[in-house]
């Protein structure tokens, strides 16, 4: 099978080529860790959330050593993560890909349309329009009146050809991003899929709903009652950002995740230093569980988390 880590480097081929083979199955991992996210290369942050992560790892092990809470740890680590991506302050969720592509075809639209922002309206046509056929016409045509969601637009909010995905949201269809991740996330699902989106918005828009003449209630009658599962991104090879390829090439042969974590440690920004401190996880801790903890011998399970 193909490396999912590209690398056009001779000198980060070597080393690469030098890691314990965990450590390897880990950076791959990260990469798919890093496509989940959307991110358009594999950043530190990427690989360390899959490395602490895996209990099985000797990283995971410092971390439970440590009494971390691994799921606080990882929101952290994917708060800080490079990607697409909702963060709230009791989830952090990315979009499937199926919520990405409504996103940019209902931004799309407002600007063809010269519109200020994009609305809850929008937001909510955009997501209808990717509903099955079938779901569709069991729902009945809806009415997405613009008028009924009208808001105020300040001028840093309107909408600009040149801004980022979620530039020139109205507050309601911001809101309705945070409530799409946030019911997410208590449906234990992975991410945020265009019908997770398009219920977030009838829910925070109350005069929209009534104006469509759908509800929550129906579509998830005619979806079967839940909302279906985001299928997995493509496993495709991503570049390492240029710092994570620096890391890498400073590992010692034979590296293991231990390895990895303290030299994350050393080089890391302020920021991702600042999440593992607060979680007690520090260089000396790191040095100390040497000879404690081992990885296993092989390659990890295949995992984006």
């Amino acid at each position: 099978m193909k490396p999912l880590l590209k690398s056009n480097d001779a000198k980060l081929d070597r080393a690469l080529a030098e890691l314990a083979p965990y450590l390897r199955g880990l950076l791959e991992n990260g990469v798919r860790r890093a496509l989940w996210l959307h991110a358009d290369q594999v950043h530190l942050e990427h690989v360390l959330g899959a490395a602490v992560g895996d209990e099985d790892s000797a990283a995971g092990q410092v971390i439970e050593h440590a009494f971390a809470d691994p799921e606080t740890l990882d929101m952290e680590l994917l708060a800080l993560s490079p990607g697409l991506m909702v963060v709230g302050a009791k989830a952090v969720l990315p979009f499937a890909s199926d919520a990405l592509t409504v996103l940019r075809r209902a931004r799309s639209r407002a600007l063809d349309q010269d519109r200020e922002q994009l609305g809850a309206a929008g937001l909510a046509q955009a997501c209808a329009e990717a509903l099955p056929q079938a779901v569709q016409e069991a729902l009945g045509k809806p009415d997405w009146s613009h008028e009924a969601s009208d808001e105020a637009v300040e001028p840093e909010s309107r909408l600009d050809p040149d801004g980022h995905l979620f530039q020139g949201l109205s507050v309601t269809a911001k809101r309705s991003l945070v409530r799409a991740c946030r019911s997410a996330q208590d449906r234990k699902e992975r991410s945020i899929t265009s019908v997770g989106l398009l219920l977030a918005v009838l829910e925070e828009d109350p005069a929209l709903r009534s104006a469509s003449g759908w509800s929550p209630g129906k579509i998830r009658s005619a979806v079967g009652g839940q909302t279906p599962p985001a299928s997995d991104p493509p496993d495709e090879p991503l570049m390492p950002s240029p710092a994570l390829a620096a890391l890498l090439t400073r590992l010692p042969s034979g590296a293991d995740s231990l390895d990895f974590l303290a030299a994350s440690l050393a080089s890391s920004e302020t920021e991702v230093a600042a999440c593992l401190g607060r979680h007690r996880i520090t260089p000396d801790l790191v040095e100390r569980a040497r000879g404690a903890f081992r990885d296993p011998p092989g390659s990890p399970p295949e995992s984006v988390c």
